[in-house]
This record gives C-alpha cells, structure tokens and sequence, in this order.
C-alpha cells in the first residue's frame, strides 16, 4: 500500500476527543496495512508519550510540523496558526505523488492541489470559502448520514461521500467490573442507584437538561455523578447544583472503568443545535453501548442513525422532566434494562475502529 499522511490541526497528545479519534484510526489504518504518519502542529502539550496516553499501537509515524503555537492569542492567532499549519503540511507532502493523503481539516485543501486529498467532515460550516474548499477534495468521508443529506442538499454528489460514524476499541471495552468495584475507584456511594454523564460541557452536549433533571432524581433516590469539563467549569456548576457529584477530568484510559459505575449513563444532546441534531457521532456513545449498562438518550436523528428503541431508553431532548423519567424507568425496570444493554452491546461491534479504517480504506481505493 502507498504511503498514508493523515493530517490533524490539534494537540497531539490532547484530552480532547478528537484526540483520541485521530489516534485510534490512525493505529486502525496500520493495522489495515496502511503506512500511516500523521502530520500535527508542534505545539505545546503536556508531556507524554501519545501511544501510551491513547494506549495505541506503534504503528503509525507522527511528525510535527513547525508553527508559532498563538491559539491562546484567541480567534486571530488560532486563524494565523491555521493557515500556516495548512500551508506547511501541504508543502511537504508536494513531492508525495503516489501518497494517500487524508485530511481532518479543510484548509489543506486550499494548498494541496484539487482532487489530491480524501477530506473527513465532523459537521458542515456556512462559509463561502469552507464550501469552496469542499470541491477541492477527492472524495469526502463524514461521521453521519445527516452530514451526507447536508452535503447533498448544497450539491455535492452523494456518490463522492461515504458515511463512517465514529467506533470504539474492543480491545479496551471489554471490561466488566463490579459497581462497588468501579464506585470505591472513583469515591461513589455503593448502594444508591447512579445516573453518569461522562464528556464535555459544551451546551449543545445537553449536560444541563441532565443537571436540571437532578433535582427531581433526587426525589426518587436516584444520584447524578459527572466526569468531564474544566476545573472551573465543575466548580461553579458544583455550586448551582450540590445535589450532582461532579468529578472532574478523568484521562480516557479509565473510560472503560469509570462507567461500570454507572447504573445508567446519560447522553442528552440538545436538539436546539444542528450538530447535534444531525452531525454528530460521539465517541462515548459506543464505549457506552459496549459497556453492558443501559443507556438513555435524547431522541435526535443523530444517536438514532445507531441507537433504537430496542437499544436505549429514548426521550425528547432539552426535557428535565421526561429525562428523569426515562433516567427512572431505566433504573426501575432491571430485566428491561439488561435487555437494552444486551442489544447495544451486540450492535457496537459493528463500529469498531478496526472495521472503520477498513471501510474508508476501500472507499478511498475504489
């Protein structure tokens, strides 16, 4: 197989999603038989090897192209940075001819020439130049079916875009440990019944219907634990709602542990934002199906293209009250839920990581 230069605009490693995204396909690529190098910005980290943190293969190359690191300066500097990580990657892979080239970002496309790069969209921005640069990539691979109907619905031919929701490591997932178990690791009470949610605080992720809905779980004896967000973020949420357990950052390693100690985990998106109506594909979304607890999850056609009835407890988004309900149900109704569970995990083995690459690897050849 021809060389495989993947390139990302983050930190690498990250805490972020993405992050882990990137890592994980990037080893799913090698393990497809790609020779896989990854082009990042050299910019500032924290320390650490990125294939312990990720708990990824060696399998893959990574190469730091050299840029000021101003994304602190705010809009302008992460725009300066942008560009110019866009300009140097695509200069170095000038005398690439025979390389696949596989772009995250839609700068790169602006300095590569057209028809020369596979672009991943994670969500469809409304800028003229953006959808300029869209006819500029060979074909594109996005993480929805509502991303593929967006695309088409502004021209872009459906024969030229694959749908490839984002997946999960087998590997890793496979855990099982106990409640009093996982609880004791993270500092729980082991007896009352327990709703996690587990990712970012960004308002479209839904985290505030859950908080609201709080309240009244806590009339029914049922706790709320959050993992994720910002120190400052926990702490002024901490004092709005001291009914909620916030637990702070927790690194994606312990992922696989830390929602064993859930009775129930909780993904309520918003359906007032359109990436999160349509666009996207959460990561956590499969390493929950996987973990053997039972979901609930806002019924938006995004988490519906891989959840179902059958699979999760479905309730309206942006709803305090009907989440505490379906929070409720799903904790009361014990045989109901294993069932769920028991569907979901059997369906997450459609997305692993592995399969993902594959999939993408014989769209980008055919």
């Amino acid at each position: 197989m021809s060389a495989f230069f993947y390139i990302a605009n983050i930190r690498f490693p990250t805490e972020r999603a993405h992050g882990i995204q990137v890592a994980k396909m990037c080893e799913a690529l090698g393990e497809n038989g790609a020779k896989v190098t990854l082009l990042v910005p050299d910019r500032k980290t924290f320390a650490g090897d990125p294939f312990s943190y990720y708990g990824t293969r060696h399998n893959f190359q990574v190469e730091k192209i050299s840029v000021p690191d101003v994304v602190s300066l705010g809009r302008i500097g992460f725009l300066f940075e942008s560009v110019l990580f866009a300009y140097r990657a695509a200069k170095r892979l000038r005398t690439q001819n025979e390389a696949l080239i596989y772009t995250r970002e839609e700068l790169p496309l602006l300095f590569l020439p057209k028809k020369s790069a596979f672009y991943e969209m994670h969500q469809l921005r409304g800028s003229f130049l953006a959808r300029l640069l869209l006819k500029r990539a060979k074909r594109i691979i996005v993480i929805s079916n509502g991303l593929k109907e967006a695309l088409f619905y502004i021209g872009y031919p459906r024969e030229r875009v694959a749908v490839a929701h984002d997946g999960f490591d087998e590997r890793e997932f496979g855990v099982r440990l106990s409640k009093g178990e996982a609880r004791a690791r993270l500092t729980l009470p082991k007896e009352a019944k327990l709703a996690m949610y587990i990712g970012g605080f960004e308002v479209w992720k839904g985290l505030r219907t859950l908080l609201d809905a709080a309240r009244l779980l806590k009339e029914r004896g049922i706790n709320v634990a959050v993992i994720g967000g910002t120190e400052f973020e926990n702490n002024s949420l901490s004092i709005k709602y001291p009914e909620v357990r916030f637990l702070g950052y927790r690194p994606y390693t312990e992922l696989a542990f830390n929602q064993q100690a859930a009775d129930v985990l909780v993904i309520p998106n918003s359906g007032r934002e359109r990436i999160s109506r349509e666009f996207t594909s959460p990561l956590k979304l499969f390493a929950h199906m996987a973990s053997g607890r039972p979901i609930v999850a806002s019924r938006l056609p995004s988490l519906c293209e891989v959840l179902s009835d059958e699979s999760a407890y479905l309730v309206p988004p942006n709803d305090p009250t009907a989440l505490a309900e379906g929070i409720r149900t799903a904790c009361e109704r014990e045989e109901e839920s294993e069932r769920k569970a028991a569907v979901a995990n059997s369906r997450v083995r459609e997305f692993t990581w592995v399969k993902r690459a594959k999939d993408i690897l014989a769209f980008i050849e055919d």
